[in-house]
């Protein structure tokens, strides 16, 4: 890098001094002369200070600390930025899952060494700024983790720090990890955790995967030292398998638990949480209880539901939760919610705005869907994405009856008949995903029509390409000609009083 920042030393007119008589304060004073030829001959150097700023917030910490010895200029610059990036190894780097001890040492040292650089020498400058982001996430499972927690807890003490992120990874990945692992990697936590807590204490956001903690001193401790914790992500963890985990926190606004071996979760005092996303629970029965979530707007919610697991009614189960927007995945096996009649839901849904049913299995019907606009009197956009694939789904009839999975048919629990004069006046959006010119789309199309009188925009839409595979199974059901495209919206249009808007986009990544 440096060999692109200044101009090589022969083509340098530069003075040679005479050592004859030079003293040692003519000796500095030249060496600092050079040094300002040296400088005015770095072009890059020169830039705005706010350019210069702009360039070393796109580099890792590693190579912003190392630009301070490109010239006197540099080395002040990178204590001045405002957003920190420490990062090593990424959750889509499978690369790094496969590192040695010794190559996390390695590697958490660099950061380490990095972050006391910048972050320490930050003191010790009057032209620092407040930092507005700093984002750290490393490796578990090596001494110098806890340097790493100490230096980031000297930091949010000695800086205004606006926002501060930890990410913690494990060497293994989740589909990898076996019970002692996450109890190797949960104790290597709850190591680094004792040593520096302070490091926690100013966190405003938090992921962390593959532990299982103990009881006693499990997650509601951790949330009771994040004193300033607006954001919680657990991959994979658990106080034991079929824990119960009660969540209380004056400031979490968005949680995510994935693939975590909870019985249930308790959503005990959480007076500003706005989004919740739960998937792929374990439990047979409600995996989730609403307290006191005053402000929750958006849930989310992933299964893969097995024969065993109860098929949810969301009147009960929601509770006194009252959301905006709904997301329920059903990955591509049984419908796990029971359709509902209206005056039961409306104290759940009158304040649902958006709704996305997604991963239905091809072999479900559509109308079953109905309940929920029904139910939701002030809908304005429903999603509806159909796709069997084999990324997401599980075929062999071997592994299936060892699983546990249903041998009903994927729909058995959702049979549901729309009543014949009901009308529905907000609904403005209808998006169908995975479209086919089959009857039992046309005809789902056309119920949502008749019943919906505010219809503006239809989008059918092709099956979204996988971005897992290499290639997408084809649809030869969709109506890609435009002679279908007509033969439909002409079906469609048939005994409607106004006109609607049918859409057919291009096919996108899942």
């Amino acid at each position: 890098m440096s060999s692109s920042l200044r101009r090589p030393a022969a083509a340098r007119p530069i003075s040679k001094p005479s050592a004859k008589g030079l003293n040692s304060h003519n000796r500095w004073s030249s060496l600092a002369n050079l040094a300002e030829e040296e400088d005015e001959s770095d072009r890059l150097s020169n830039l705005p200070e706010g350019v210069l700023l702009d360039i070393l917030g796109r580099l890792d910490i590693a190579d912003a600390a190392r630009t301070r010895i490109l010239a006197r200029r540099w080395k002040e610059i990178p204590t001045m930025l405002s957003n920190y990036f420490i990062t090593v190894g990424s959750y889509d780097d499978e690369h790094n899952r496969g590192l040695t001890c010794d190559d996390v040492a390695r590697a958490n040292a660099t950061v380490l060494g990095a972050t006391r650089s910048l972050l320490e020498s930050r003191t010790s400058t009057s032209l620092c700024t407040s930092i507005k982001l700093l984002r750290v996430q490393f490796f578990l499972g090596d001494g110098d983790v806890t340097s790493i927690g100490q230096s980031l807890a000297n930091t949010m003490a000695m800086n205004k720090v606006g926002s501060a992120e930890l990410t913690l990874f494990t060497m293994k990945e989740s589909t990898r990890c076996r019970k002692d692992n996450v109890v190797t990697y949960g104790m290597q936590f709850k190591s680094f955790f004792d040593a520096c807590p302070k490091a926690f204490s100013g966190l405003a956001r938090l992921k962390l995967e593959n532990l299982r903690l103990a009881e006693s001193s499990g997650f509601p401790e951790i949330l009771s030292v994040c004193k300033q914790l607006e954001f919680l992500r657990l991959y994979n963890c658990d106080m034991g398998y079929l824990s119960l985990l009660e969540v209380s926190h004056p400031l979490l606004c968005e949680l995510e638990i994935v693939k975590c071996d909870f019985e249930r979760v308790d959503l005990v005092w959480l007076p500003k949480l706005t989004v919740l996303t739960y998937s792929w629970w374990v439990c047979e029965h409600d995996p989730l209880s609403f307290d006191y979530v005053p402000l929750l707007q958006t849930l989310s919610l992933t299964s893969m539901a097995l024969a065993r697991h109860k098929v949810l009614k969301l009147s009960d189960f929601l509770g006194k939760a009252t959301v905006s927007d709904l997301h329920l995945n059903f990955l591509c096996e049984k419908i796990w919610v029971k359709p509902e009649e209206p005056d039961q839901l409306l104290q759940v849904f009158h304040k649902l705005r958006h709704v996305t049913l997604t991963h239905i299995s091809e072999e479900c019907d559509l109308n079953w869907t109905m309940f929920i606009l029904q139910g939701a009197p002030y809908l304005e956009e429903l999603c509806i994405k159909v796709w069997d694939h084999p990324c997401d789904i599980i075929e062999d009839e071997r592994l299936r009856k060892m699983y546990g999975f249903s041998e009903d048919k994927k729909d058995a629990c959702a049979v549901w008949e729309a009543p014949a004069d009901f009308k529905h006046h907000n609904l403005s959006v209808l998006r169908v995903f995975g479209f086919q010119c089959e009857e039992r789309f046309v005809n789902f199309v056309k119920s949502v029509m008749e019943a919906s009188v505010a219809l503006q925009d239809i989008y059918l839409c092709e099956t979204p390409v996988c971005a897992d595979c290499e290639h997408m199974r084809q649809n030869d059901r969709y109506p890609r000609t435009s002679k279908l495209r007509t033969m439909l919206r002409n079906i469609f249009d048939r005994g409607m009083c106004s006109p609607l808007r049918i859409h057919f986009p291009l096919s996108r990544t899942n």
